[in-house]
């Protein structure tokens, strides 16, 4: 399946989501209500044959358009009756229902969304069954775009407004985190800006359908069966990569890290034309500096990219609180004026090496930053760096992103093949 990107105003699908609401939706409409279930006579079927427009759910949701639907199901807008709040109902078709690993991922979904409780976390009000044995979610109703698509649509995001979105993402990670779950599936298509009126955007995270809890009593919640790599491979953590067993919450910072680098330059830090060389890259190269795609990106959200996304846990931030005071602090520690004179310098120097003749010297790996957040000169070690790539055509192998990949993990390096499930092409927007 190669779903398409979610619509302008449609409740905002993630991973698992995006099965739910991958197609163009239908344009909207109000049918009229019937007490009774009496399947989809009357108006235009989903692909699962049956369409619930018209019809209530659950005695007191009234379906009133599809804004999408896809392979898993499809994702209604329907109004509350005794209240008229207009929420987003996602509904499981029928034959999905056979399988209960698909089942236990939208119960999970319900109850850590429910559990974590944050206004950058898309709420999750309700949840239950329709006659013929379909779950389905009550969920907040969000008009917008994701990251994802804004990128798209704009290319690069402004540092400024990137490391707004950012704190925001963070800010859901740090009350996650303290909750005990872990997101798993970070990436542009899982926060989405929800626009109000005469208000700045705000950032939901969304789809914790893969997403580890741990409980009260200390037990852990996977939905995940043990020995499988779930995640989407350009936002896998080397660790994740590797199918190590013991994955921790800087996973997810590996995560934000590459979500950074993507939104700052317009591509992702690893590119590459099929799973295998792709987790090759994760696990042996470094990235290119966001400076060097782009040198008026400031120096010091470059400093934190890097550290984001240094290989080994232990030299990433160690907690999302960590991540968000670095990100809070850069904000705040360096006026407008100078951030621009900042800018002005790095273009300028790249312009004069160029035209001395001498090569621009690639930073190869993060530089390490003393108490004060100064580079430090010393401990620099060359790394390769991730090599420049042409886009790929629009056969490439690589599988589309736009859904979780279930990947069983090989043994690394002797054996570096993959059974990977999904098909599809990689984003044409890429570009190394």
């Amino acid at each position: 399946m190669a779903p398409s990107s979610s619509v302008r105003g449609a409740l905002a699908p993630g991973a698992e989501q995006r099965a739910f609401a991958s197609r163009a939706p239908s344009s909207a409409v109000a049918g009229s209500r019937t007490p009774a279930w009496p399947g989809s006579r009357g108006v235009s079927p989903t692909s699962s044959g049956r369409s619930l427009l018209g019809h209530v759910i659950g005695d007191k949701y009234a379906v009133t358009a599809i804004i999408g639907e896809g392979g898993m199901g499809a994702v209604y807008e329907a109004e509350h009756l005794q209240i008229g709040r207009l929420v987003a109902v996602k509904v499981m078709h029928p034959r999905e229902t056979q399988k209960r690993e698909a089942i236990s991922r939208l119960e999970h979904e319900a109850r850590v969304a429910g559990r974590i409780g944050h206004p950058n976390i898309c709420e999750v009000y309700d949840m239950g069954w329709l006659p013929d044995g379909s779950p389905y979610l009550v969920m907040e109703r969000l008009h917008g775009e994701t990251l994802a698509q804004r990128i798209e649509r704009c290319g690069v995001i402004p540092p400024n407004e990137l490391v707004d979105i950012m704190l925001q993402v963070l800010s859901a990670l740090v009350t996650a985190h303290d909750r005990g779950v872990v997101h798993r599936d970070l990436k542009p298509e899982n926060i989405f800006l929800s626009e109000r009126a005469g208000m700045l955007p705000v950032a939901k995270l969304l789809d914790f359908g893969i997403s580890q809890a741990s409980g009260m009593d200390g037990s852990v919640v996977d939905p995940i069966r043990t020995g499988m790599v779930m995640g989407t491979p350009y936002y896998m953590a080397p660790e994740q990569a590797r199918g190590d067993v013991e994955l921790d919450r800087r996973l997810d910072l590996w995560a934000a890290g590459v979500i950074l680098y993507e939104a700052l330059t317009g591509q992702r830090p690893f590119v590459a034309r099929n799973h295998n060389a792709l987790l090759v890259q994760i696990l042996t190269l470094w990235h290119r500096p966001v400076t060097e795609l782009d040198p008026t990106i400031p120096p010091g959200l470059s400093r934190l990219v890097d550290r984001a996304l240094a290989k080994a846990r232990d030299e990433r931030f160690q907690s999302a609180r960590e991540f968000l005071e670095g990100l809070r602090r850069f904000k705040n520690q360096v006026p407008v004026a100078q951030k621009r004179r900042l800018e002005r310098a790095a273009v300028q120097h790249v312009v004069d090496e160029r035209s001395g003749g001498g090569a621009v010297r690639r930073p190869s790996e993060p530089v390490a930053e003393t108490d004060d957040g100064q580079p430090r000169d010393d401990e620099s070690e060359d790394r390769p760096t991730i090599p420049s790539l042409s886009p790929l055509e629009a056969e490439a192998e690589l599988s589309d992103d736009s859904e979780a990949t279930v990947v069983d993990p090989p043994a690394f390096p002797e054996d570096i093949t993959t059974v990977v499930q999904g098909e599809g092409r990689a984003r044409g927007g890429d570009k190394g």
